[in-house]
């Protein structure tokens, strides 16, 4: 694995550790969406939890989706805005330090086609770096935390705003997590299944 975001989330891999939990509530799944550039590097995870399942990764960053590619040959790509894409019949959705890439205007558009993609009864787990006091400004232009050779453009949301958008989608909250990262402060993880 060469891809900077790729390194930064194996050696940070415990923030993902939640996303190897949603076994237990969904013991057979046959596909899984994997939503954004972040997400796709978790395929040879689902791959070991999901041996003969379809994963599809969604991803406006080419050269991610090839990275990810060499880690789960088996993993179908497709480049394109993660927000806009729309799929259907999966048991699976996973959004990883994702959300911070969309504005405020853009996040419950998103979640409605997460929601869309996903199987009645679907799991959707989702993570995010996050604040605890209001935040109205837009998306700020900042350091990437993955590279020190790129600038991002970040917004953080309020846990209780994500999950109260969840519940008036359709979803049902199972868990919800917090981990303090140094790059990223608080990141936020949770679990939901659409009724």
């Amino acid at each position: 694995m060469k891809d900077p975001l790729g390194l930064w989330m194996m050696d940070n891999a415990v923030l993902f550790r939640y996303a190897g939990e949603i076994p237990c509530m969904r013991e057979k799944a046959s596909s899984a969406l994997l939503s954004g550039s972040a997400s796709a590097f978790l395929s040879p995870l689902y791959r070991t939890l999901y041996p003969e399942a379809t994963i599809t990764a969604v991803s406006e960053n080419k050269a991610h989706l090839d990275a990810a590619m060499e880690e789960e040959p088996g993993l179908i790509a497709i480049e394109g805005n993660p927000a806009e894409y729309i799929g259907s019949g999966f048991d699976i959705a996973v959004s990883v330090l994702y959300m911070q890439c969309l504005d405020t205007r853009e996040l419950t558009p998103y979640l409605f086609n997460l929601s869309d993609s996903l199987s009645a009864g679907g799991n959707l787990y989702l993570s995010f770096p996050a604040t605890m006091k209001y935040e109205l400004s837009p998306k700020k232009k900042q350091q990437s935390w993955y590279s020190m050779d790129e600038d991002v453009f970040f917004k953080r949301y309020m846990p209780d705003d994500v999950m109260k958008a969840l519940s008036m989608i359709g979803f049902d909250i199972r868990a919800v997590e917090k981990d303090h990262v140094p790059d990223l402060d608080d990141v936020v993880s949770i679990h939901a299944i659409r009724r």
